[in-house]
């Protein structure tokens, strides 16, 4: 009901006014408005009235699609359906105010809570931190990438994806990379547990050994170490051989299938004839003697005189088969094997002179 106003008149007993039954109606009906806003109609409420910019505290207020501006909310609490159960909200102490800004949703959405076990969806993460030795869990809870950390780290792992393609053997790789970052040079370490190793896996099928293939500098060619088929049966080991190559400019090259290609001393002069290389290219500048260390049981020495200055007479430490071993022409070669019980032994000469 809309408020009624008495009619007064323009003056005093002018008769233009209400009556007084006129005038007492609107009153009993302004009356039971308010205390029907007030109250039940008949008595006025025993509580506060809540006023519009008076500060208050309300208690068990339902509120229906309220708008907020600028709330401050101290330790609020929302009921659920039932009013038997509440999600307070208890701010910790603050050192200044905080705005929180809630984000423009398309839909309904759910809060996510730090102890609460949820599932995150198209979510970006930016720069996050792993606790050291925290993991990211597989779908049963347990560990399936473990992250170490080392203090002021400056290196780090990369990671990317790559189009169609899929070739590692290209200019520019169609294969997703597992690379190294940081500094300039920076190797990329796998490191097995224990005396487990780092397996090239097959993923099946004829010819499809695991292979690791070996790039040039512009990734345009390469070479690829393969294990044999499945129907070799084998599981052999194999170490390099120990060899005196000097980094990426001058490696010693290893044997490869149909060809023996021996690792070369060149050695000129008086000295010692090396263990490290199959072979020795022996240059004399004069009468010139050369020395020859005892080797390692089984193994195989050849020496050939490349240039002839004089003659090179070579003394092994132990020699089974004499003393000396002199060459005297371009093109005298001998080939030796070392024995532990003998020493060197003589397997084929062509015009040294044994002594």
């Amino acid at each position: 009901m809309a408020y009624q106003s008495l009619g007064l008149g323009s003056s005093a007993n002018d008769g233009t006014g209400d009556d007084l039954r006129t005038g007492g109606d609107k009153i009993n009906d302004n009356f039971v408005e308010i205390y029907t806003k007030l109250g039940n109609g008949s008595a006025l409420t025993s509580d506060t009235v809540a006023l519009l910019t008076a500060t208050q505290t309300l208690t068990n207020k339902t509120l229906t699609a309220p708008t907020i501006t600028d709330a401050v909310l101290s330790s609020p609490q929302i009921n659920d359906a039932s009013a038997d159960h509440q999600y307070i909200f208890a701010p910790s102490e603050l050192a200044g105010d905080r705005n929180v800004t809630l984000p423009l949703l398309a839909g309904n959405d759910t809060f996510v809570f730090e102890s609460h076990t949820q599932t995150l969806t198209n979510k970006t993460l930016t720069a996050p931190k792993i606790a050291d030795a925290g993991f990211i869990a597989d779908a049963n809870g347990n560990e399936q990438v473990i992250f170490q950390t080392t203090a002021s780290a400056v290196n780090e792992i990369e990671i990317t994806n790559a189009a169609t393609g899929g070739a590692a053997s290209a200019g520019t790789s169609t294969a997703p990379i597992i690379g190294a970052s940081g500094e300039t040079n920076v190797d990329l370490a796998l490191l097995p547990k224990g005396t487990g190793h780092v397996a090239i896996r097959s993923t099946g099928g004829s010819n499809n050994q695991g292979a690791i293939r070996l790039n040039c500098e512009n990734n345009t060619h390469g070479q690829t170490l393969m294990s044999q088929p499945h129907a070799s049966g084998d599981s052999g080991y194999f170490m390099l051989p120990k060899d005196g190559g000097s980094a990426r400019a001058t490696p010693n090259t290893l044997l490869s299938g149909d060809k023996t290609v021996a690792t070369v001393q060149a050695l000129s002069g008086a000295g010692a004839v090396s263990l490290n290389t199959l072979h020795t290219a022996l240059t004399t500048t004069g009468a010139q003697a050369q020395t020859l260390a005892n080797g390692v049981n089984g193994q195989i020495k050849t020496i050939t005189m490349v240039a002839d200055g004089g003659d090179g007479t070579l003394t092994p430490a132990t020699f089974a088969n004499g003393s000396t071993i002199t060459f005297n022409d371009v093109g005298d070669s001998v080939m030796l094997i070392y024995n532990t019980t003998g020493g060197w032994a003589l397997i084929s000469n062509t015009g040294c002179t044994i002594a």
